[in-house]
C-alpha cells in the first residue's frame, strides 16, 4: 500500500512541477513579447467564438493567441518544452494529453473556465 501512495506521491508532484514550469514560462514569454524573434509571425484569424466546444475550435484560439504574442510554433513550443509537432496537432484540432495542453494555455496566458 505504501508502494502505490508514493507511486501516487511522484505523480502528483511531477504534475505540479509541470505545471509551476507552465507558469514560469508564462512570465518569461511576456519579457519575450515584442523582441524581434526570427521570421515576422503574421497573426491568425480570430476564432469567431470564445466559448470552446471541440478540438477544432481549441486550436485556432492557441494559435491565434500564439501569433498575435508574435511567437512562432518552434519558439512556443520550446517554451512550453513540447515538440513543433505536437504544437500543430494542438492547433490543427488533434488529441492531446491533457497536462501538455494546460502547459500550452497557461504559457499563452489563456484562461479557461467550465461551465455548465
Amino acid at each position: 500500500m505504501n508502494e502505490k501512495k508514493a507511486i501516487k506521491s511522484t505523480e502528483q508532484n511531477s504534475i505540479q512541477t509541470k505545471l509551476g514550469k507552465a507558469l514560469n514560462l508564462n512570465k518569461h514569454v511576456s519579457s519575450v513579447v515584442g523582441k524581434k524573434i526570427g521570421k515576422q509571425v503574421v497573426p491568425s484569424k480570430k476564432p469567431q467564438s470564445e466559448t470552446i466546444k471541440d478540438l477544432m475550435t481549441l486550436g485556432e484560439m492557441i494559435k491565434y493567441k500564439r501569433t498575435k504574442s508574435k511567437l512562432s510554433i518552434k519558439k512556443t513550443a520550446q517554451l512550453c518544452g513540447i515538440s513543433d509537432k505536437t504544437l500543430r496537432t494542438v492547433e490543427n484540432g488533434g488529441n492531446i494529453n491533457t497536462l501538455t495542453l494546460m502547459t500550452i494555455i497557461n504559457m499563452l496566458g489563456l484562461k479557461m473556465t467550465l461551465g455548465e
